[in-house]
């Protein structure tokens, strides 16, 4: 099984864990936790439109379509880039986008795009620069946990996606069976989007050492709609983690509800504690994370064993078992929700390159939330009784899970 996590990029974290504190001096609709956004990472941004893609057959024709668009630059970074034919379906305009002289750079991950070598070297040839993020050799084993999870496209500079989509098989369809898996991404213009370039080019800078800067990467960015919005990231080498205090806080401020849906939701001491004292103070709390069709079962058996504390606080656990559910979405209260590459895990929260979207707008986040209603009817909550009655041969793999627990 721990070769399974390896290679799944699941390894050891050497990172530290910081413990923070917050007061909970205000609730997510009050104008002082509008403000104190900003002071987590990047400024919430005003005059951007943000659009829901749900599943793989409107995802790809979204990112792609804007792939064909593109004038004089494409930025892409992924954590699975395969050779297979969702990868065709993304690296022919790719190809094309280089050929005709747009700039093209592809980022991928050393352990997620292991085997991808094939495609990657056509767009190569097509004149894209195509670089790995911590190849997986002898040499490099100091820094094989630290992989890049990362979901961006930003094309010109003004259209950016991010969300839980890689780019594989498994991503094709509509979530229609087992073979066809659920996510979300969202795709953003307005001024937020050079907060997504900027994320993209922190890793892209680290790998490559090119520096991406002045107007074909960063244009003037009008307003293009009025959702206010903010990028987030995740990134082994900063003090803290943003993310991680963006959501410890925003959990804390809830006042009415916590709607989370997370791939693989394992969640430190300290997160676990924020949903159960919301949960007591009466904030309906549910959580959806994947049922059967998980694609890590290892991972589910170390979520399931932290039900119990949860589920005696009142949280609301619902496992999803029309297919593998891989989105990372979030909504509280109605006005604020994320949608990105962040799981509820340590390697997640702190030792991944990661990235999100965090949007303060109760329009979008009533579509956000509508996306969850929807996965609800294909949902089974758990109640503590029923986790309670489950076998010993369950328990007692659950319990030889939570030693894995530093891998995911």
């Amino acid at each position: 099984m721990a070769v399974a996590l390896l290679s799944q990029g699941c390894t050891l974290i050497a990172v530290k864990r910081s413990v923070y504190q917050f007061d909970h001096p205000f609730a997510v609709k009050d104008a002082a936790f509008r403000r104190s956004l900003d002071t987590f990472g990047n400024t919430m941004v005003g005059g951007n439109s943000a659009e829901l893609l749900n599943n793989g057959d409107a995802i790809i024709s979204a990112m792609t379509q804007a792939i064909r668009e593109a004038k004089a630059t494409v930025n892409l970074e992924s954590y699975i880039f395969k050779s297979d034919k969702a990868g065709a379906m993304f690296a022919q305009p790719l190809i094309e986008a280089a050929r005709r002289g747009v700039e093209v750079r592809v980022l991928v991950d050393g352990t997620g795009s292991s085997h991808s070598w094939s495609i990657l070297n056509r767009m190569r040839d097509a004149g894209a620069k195509v670089y790995v993020f911590h190849p997986i050799g002898l040499w490099s084993l100091y820094n094989i946990g630290w992989r890049t999870h990362r979901k961006i496209l930003v094309v010109d500079g003004t259209v950016s996606f991010t969300g839980g989509f890689c780019i594989a098989d498994n991503w094709l369809g509509d979530a229609r069976n087992p073979k066809e898996w659920r996510d979300t991404m969202v795709r953003v213009t307005g001024p937020v989007s050079a907060q997504m370039q900027a994320i993209f080019s922190q890793d892209w800078t680290y790998t490559t050492g090119e520096i991406l800067a002045g107007d074909k990467f960063y244009p003037r960015l009008d307003r293009t709609g009025s959702v206010e919005a903010q990028g987030i990231k995740v990134s082994r080498g900063d003090a803290s983690s943003e993310a991680e205090i963006f959501y410890l806080v925003a959990i804390q401020s809830a006042e009415r509800s916590i709607h989370i849906q997370n791939a693989y939701f394992v969640p430190d001491e300290q997160i676990r504690e924020a949903l159960i004292q919301a949960a007591k103070r009466g904030v309906d709390v549910k959580i959806m994370v994947p049922g059967r069709h998980i694609d890590m079962p290892l991972v589910r058996m170390a979520s399931r064993s932290h039900y119990g504390e949860l589920l005696q606080a009142g949280v609301h656990i619902l496992e999803y078992n029309h297919t593998m559910m891989h989105q990372k979405n979030a909504v509280i209260d109605g006005l604020l929700s994320t949608i990105g590459s962040i799981n509820f895990d340590g390697r997640s929260l702190r030792a991944n390159e990661e990235d999100s979207l965090a949007f303060y707008d109760s329009g979008f986040a009533a579509q956000v939330e509508a996306t969850f209603a929807d996965d609800e009817k294909y949902s089974r909550e758990i109640t503590y009784q029923s986790w309670k009655k489950r076998g010993a041969e369950q328990h007692l793999a659950e319990v030889f899970s939570v030693f894995f627990e530093p891998l995911y």
